[in-house]
């Protein structure tokens, strides 16, 4: 008999398969002879010596099987907790890097709301030197190791990049060509990057691949900002679309942004709480002056009271 150890899936099935075909065989031969009439006492003993035979080597097959699968349940268990010991280090490195990285949160509400420590988007400000802020929303493709691997590359590109008061444009293509590059396939960046120059009540906009952004002007929806690029990190450089919205804000606009966690959360019937809802209830938001946790609320409600949402909610509303 081969050793248990270092057994394929393939010949494990097959074991699986021989014990099922004998049993079945066993089965089908039992049941066969009670059909039969006039069978000797001889023909009896007989048939009953084979089966036990294929009887005994049954229960040979299920206890090799059973002994297979206490083995392959062990490895599983100690592969879970080598995991979830890898995953451990990670988040704490991630914590200890966000840690430092700076925020300038002045005129700007917002809520992030990651299903686990180790989230798939990302939400930096940071002015320039010369005063103009850059505001980046990001949502990385998938969570876990994805989210570990891009999340700190694009934090250091962004804000040393930033620091050194390179223009938005300029990072942008920095962050794509360098995801472009170093990530495999099916891995990218859906971001919204804002330039606000305060001074002249300028916005810049680029958004590529995350839902629209929103503007709203004295409580009213008034301005969308919808993609018009690719995600970071699909095409070279060459082949993106860098083209920026360039809007004159009035004092008291709110440019909302968010990610898409908040938008396809679902109820039962699998309808999506959507932007149309999303819109209404900032503007009812804005009219009885709540906060953004009262719009995920609402939110919560759509898909089921206590529901969990299946993404990472993250919303930011900058007051000109």
């Amino acid at each position: 008999m081969k050793s248990l150890k270092g057994r394929s899936e393939t010949e494990l099935t097959g074991d699986a398969l021989e014990f099922l075909d004998v049993e079945e065989r066993t089965i089908a031969q039992a049941g066969a002879l009670l059909q039969e009439s006039g069978v000797s006492e001889q023909r009896w003993q007989d048939s009953f010596a084979t089966l036990l035979k294929e009887y005994k080597r049954l229960n040979r097959q299920l206890d090799r099987l059973n002994r297979i699968n206490d083995r392959n349940q062990l490895l599983l268990r100690r592969q879970h907790a080598k995991l979830a010991a890898d995953q451990g280090i990670v988040e704490k490195i991630l914590t200890k890097m966000r840690a430092g990285v700076q925020f300038d949160d002045r005129g700007i509400r917002h809520l992030l709301l990651p299903l686990d420590n180790m989230a798939g988007d990302l939400l930096f400000a940071m002015n320039r030197p010369d005063g103009i802020r850059h505001i980046l929303l990001g949502d990385i493709t998938g969570h876990g190791l994805p989210a570990a691997i891009v999340g700190p590359e694009v934090s250091n590109i962004f804000h040393a990049m930033t620091q050194k008061g390179y223009a938005a444009g300029v990072i942008l293509a920095e962050i794509n060509q360098n995801l472009r590059d170093r990530l495999p396939t099916g891995i990218y960046l859906a971001a919204t990057l804002l330039e606000w120059d305060e001074d002249n009540h300028l916005l810049q906009v680029w958004n590529g691949g995350l839902p629209e952004g929103l503007i709203f002007r004295q409580g009213h929806l008034w301005e969308r900002l919808p993609s018009g690029g690719f995600p970071l990190g699909i095409v070279g450089n060459t082949m993106q679309n860098w083209c920026r919205q360039v809007i004159l804000l009035q004092p008291g606009d709110r440019v909302v942004l968010f990610s898409d966690g908040i938008i396809e959360g679902s109820n039962e019937a699998g309808e999506s709480f959507g932007m149309e809802r999303l819109g209404d209830r900032l503007q009812q938001m804005y009219a009885l002056q709540e906060s953004l946790h009262d719009v995920i609320e609402a939110a919560r409600q759509h898909i089921g009271g206590q529901g969990r949402f299946e993404d990472d909610i993250t919303i930011v509303e900058l007051t000109v």
